[in-house]
């Protein structure tokens, strides 16, 4: 993993907390929307904790390509509740709508408790709901519950609704125990598939699973297309039983989902790896790395079946120890986060726009980097 990745690199903040010395308001989980001209659409969840009930969605818009934002606004859909915290990831589809993907939380039999139970890591009750603007994010549908093919029992919300160029939706997601610890179909990464934009979600693609070990689980999981048409997903690993991360994973299909490559390694060592596609064969990550610290980007090309990684570098927190320290507990290494989830999109000026959650003087905060190829980074295309 040598060599150096050249941009141009400018930074700032879309939210923070403007009275931090008077109320707790931290802001996690963002996703963010290109619209064109300059604007740019990111939603976050905004709450007094990590997993704290009262956690909504709200949004910040951009005019200047990312630079200032406008200040934070709730997402304008019926409001849950007492009880019931939520998240979103937002994706715009090939006719310009935008879709979000909700992820309700029941936690109304579980108050003053986390999203996880620490003895079995199953989750309180979750739903996945979806909500379309087509105005640009100014005004949402009323959100409509999703029916999943296959018993979870609960889910994780990894990433955005992913569109194919065939126009089949993905909602990429895990099997998670609920929290009793029951998990019928055990873990895997799977992903629904619906053939009329979300209004129903018939077929299920299981793309990663590791049956004969029954405790390897696939977190933070996404799906992108190849300009050959082939799919990549990727995913967090973890071996439940040895407390360890392994590298992260990566599979490809070349048959639309129907099958995919068993698992391999990465050779990266991290979590919530985003994948973007920018060119043939030719990737981009940034993922929460944690052999070394910070969030990282890489730079990866796709060898036929295989995954190469050529140059990297850090892009915030590389000099913050302990900021991806690992203990036995899974539910305790969740709560003791420091950053990441990091949203990666491009604009239609060229320039690489990343979004991530991090903490910054006790508060977190969304950080945003801009990145424009040199022509260095240009040439290697």
């Amino acid at each position: 993993m040598g060599g150096e990745l050249a941009f141009d690199v400018e930074t700032g903040v879309v939210f923070r907390n403007p009275n931090a010395h008077i109320s707790s308001r931290h802001a996690y989980f963002p996703s963010a929307i290109p619209l064109g001209n300059g604007e740019i659409l990111v939603s976050y969840n905004t709450g007094e904790a990590f997993e704290s009930e009262d956690l909504r969605v709200h949004l910040s818009r951009s005019s200047d390509g990312g630079r200032t934002w406008s200040d934070a606004a709730r997402l304008p859909v019926p409001d849950v509740g007492a009880g019931v915290s939520e998240g979103v990831k937002m994706a715009r589809v090939s006719d310009g709508t935008i879709v979000g993907l909700l992820q309700r939380h029941d936690r109304r039999e579980f108050s003053g408790e986390g999203l996880t139970n620490p003895e079995t890591l199953g989750f309180v009750p979750t739903r996945f709901e979806t909500t379309t603007s087509t105005d640009g994010g100014r005004t949402w549908s009323t959100p409509v519950r999703v029916a999943p093919p296959l018993e979870g029992p609960e889910w994780e919300l990894c990433c955005p609704i992913t569109e194919l160029t065939d126009g089949r939706w993905l909602l990429v997601s895990a099997t998670w125990p609920d929290w009793e610890g029951r998990l019928p179909n055990g873990h895997q990464l799977v992903a629904f598939v619906s053939n009329d934009r979300g209004a129903s979600w018939p077929e299920c693609m299981r793309v990663m699973s590791e049956p004969e070990s029954e405790a390897v689980i696939f977190w933070e999981s996404k799906i992108v297309e190849l300009l050959d048409g082939r799919l990549l997903a990727v995913a967090w690993c973890h071996d439940l039983p040895g407390a360890v991360d392994r590298p992260n994973q990566f599979a490809i299909s070349a048959d639309g989902g129907a099958s995919w490559t068993r698992h391999r390694s990465t050779d990266l060592i991290g979590q919530t790896q985003t994948p973007l596609v920018i060119g043939q064969d030719h990737v981009l990550v940034v993922y929460r790395r944690t052999d070394e610290p910070g969030l990282w980007l890489q730079e990866v090309r796709i060898e036929g079946d295989d995954w190469v990684n050529r140059a990297a570098r850090p892009l915030w927190g590389h000099g913050a120890e302990g900021a991806t320290d690992m203990g036995e507990s899974m539910s305790e290494n969740f709560r003791g986060l420091r950053f990441g989830a990091p949203s990666v999109v491009r604009l239609d000026d060229g320039a690489v726009f990343i979004v991530f959650w991090c903490y910054e003087d006790n508060v977190s905060v969304i950080r945003w980097f801009r990145l424009e190829p040199t022509p260095v980074a240009s040439a290697a295309e």
